[in-house]
């Protein structure tokens, strides 16, 4: 892949990319990409008895919706619409995929590792005029420190969201760094810009500004043209999901928003600036040596930061605020190679700076090894079961069991969504049992202070390695009437018999 971009005619990636940039050697690229990957897929493997899994329950969520999109409803179960996916376009990229129902788990994992070499190739490009040796170790160091490699196993949207915006930075550093007179949008960076917010809602921190950027350069019908897209595509979407009755924004974005209005917004102001406030210093010196020479982009930079420091998140295993952070880190090295500032030694500091993203990537072996170990053996057990169930955690169980899935927690759900977010007692969860015919649950204990009083403790599944990305450790397994006590309890038996000194124990109660 990296051969074939390298092999890319130069006016197509860069506009002006100059012919006698140093040659690149594209196996070495090639293995700052797939080296790793392959060293952390092989390690999680080892940890995981040879059993391939994603870092977090999430991305199977997206499986499981993907799916049944492509067999026409959009839901985490066939029978009803839910809106569990934060992505408006991840889920819709998926679903042709579910065609190839063997293999189709593994197509994040292809994807995203397609995307991480695209990146590698496009930050090289970014830096085109620096020595060769200089240019890999800044690459190299970039992926490392904001977690590249470890977004390629979360399953999630991440790595093509981190692809768009170094595809959105390339001409205008090109432009910055005086290669072009005169700014103009190429097509693929246009649509980057589109597809950003589509991928992830929080694009649009940097997707508008980027437009007032065009219009500023004289391209008002480029930009008029991405605005129209994006904003018809998130209002429809929108449109789409009420007239299913489920509001104007997915339930996982609901389920993870703040609702406190003003005082909301400035915790998690002060949340983001304790964490990241650092990069104000390097983000304020680029803008003010660009004020007289592009006083647009110099604002470009302002306003993305605003908008991310007052909206978007960060953490959950180092995914969220990625993104924004790329954007920072390109515009502050390009703009530092500009100065004449010796990039070199700040590039090796970059690893001690997002220290809580290396950790990440370290820690993916592992936190693959805890999905297999906890949400597999959850989706086996209800498997073998046969039966409706209830659940807090959504994804592995959604997808393998074959049965209806009730997600309490409410990203599967809207009804469980505004039930937990508005009761005080456990009233609803008995009744939306009733309701969907679900006599069995599997929760985190003490995510659920009230539970129904028909709920017997059958049984108790406890992860024995280190937690990395589970809620919780133990997950407690539940029934709500004498024959279902003894169906889930002889098929905990069952399942116990299957087991050859598993990293996890499962105690059973009744």
């Amino acid at each position: 892949m990296l051969t074939i971009l390298a092999k890319i005619p130069n006016h197509f990636v860069m506009g002006v990319y100059k012919p006698g940039a140093h040659y690149k050697k594209p196996i070495t690229l090639a293995l700052i990409v797939f080296l790793p990957l392959l060293l952390m897929l092989l390690q999680g493997l080892e940890l995981s008895s040879g059993v391939f899994s994603y870092t977090l329950d999430d991305p199977y969520i997206h499986l499981a919706l993907a799916k049944n999109i492509w067999l026409g409803n959009y839901g985490i179960n066939l029978s009803e619409p839910s809106a569990p996916s934060s992505s408006i376009l991840w889920p819709l990229l998926l679903a042709p995929f579910s065609y190839f129902s063997r293999y189709f788990e593994f197509i994040p994992l292809v994807i995203n590792t397609c995307c991480l070499a695209l990146l590698a190739g496009v930050i090289d490009r970014i830096f085109a005029d620096l020595k060769l040796a200089v240019r890999l170790t800044v690459t190299a160091m970039i992926l490392l420190s904001l977690n590249a490699y470890g977004l390629v196993f979360t399953g999630m949207e991440h790595s093509l969201q981190l692809l768009l915006v170094a595809l959105i930075l390339l001409p205008v550093l090109d432009h910055n760094r005086g290669y072009n007179d005169h700014y103009k949008t190429p097509g693929y960076a246009l649509l980057a810009l589109v597809l950003l917010p589509l991928v992830r809602y929080e694009g649009l921190a940097i997707s508008l500004p980027m437009i007032a950027y065009i219009f500023t350069k004289g391209e008002w019908q480029k930009a008029l043209l991405a605005f129209s897209i994006i904003a018809l595509s998130m209002i429809s979407f929108s449109l789409f999901l009420n007239n299913h009755g489920l509001g104007f924004l997915p339930a996982s974005v609901l389920a993870k928003s703040s609702h406190g209005g003003m005082d909301s917004t400035i915790n998690n102001l002060k949340r983001n600036i304790l964490q990241y406030g650092f990069l104000f210093l390097p983000l304020a010196i680029v803008a003010s040596t660009l004020w007289h020479k592009d006083r647009a982009l110099g604002l470009v930079i302002l306003i993305s930061a605003i908008l991310h420091f007052l909206f978007g998140k960060y953490g959950w295993f180092e995914r969220y605020a990625n993104y924004y952070l790329l954007f920072a880190v390109l515009i502050c090295l390009r703009s530092s190679v500009n100065m004449k500032v010796p990039v070199l030694p700040v590039i090796l500091c970059l690893p001690l700076v997002f220290f809580s993203c290396v950790q990440a990537t370290t820690k993916t072996p592992l936190a693959t090894s805890n999905i297999v170990h906890q949400q597999a053996q959850m989706a086996q057990i209800a498997t073998m079961l046969g039966e409706p169930i209830a659940v807090n955690d959504l994804g592995l169980v959604a997808l393998r069991s074959g049965q209806y899935v009730l997600d309490l927690w409410g990203l599967g759900s809207i009804e469980a969504l505004h039930y937990r977010q508005s009761q005080t007692n456990a009233d609803w969860i008995s009744d939306l049992m009733d309701k969907k015919h679900v006599k069995y649950a599997y929760v985190y204990d003490d995510w659920f202070i009230y539970k129904p009083k028909n709920w017997v403790k059958v049984g108790e599944l406890k992860l024995l390695q280190q937690r990395i990305t589970p809620a919780r450790d133990t997950v407690t397994l539940y029934a709500t009437d004498p024959s279902s006590i003894a169906k889930l309890s002889a098929t905990l038996r069952e399942f116990l018999q299957q087991q050859n000194n598993p990293p996890f124990a499962l105690n059973i109660m009744q």
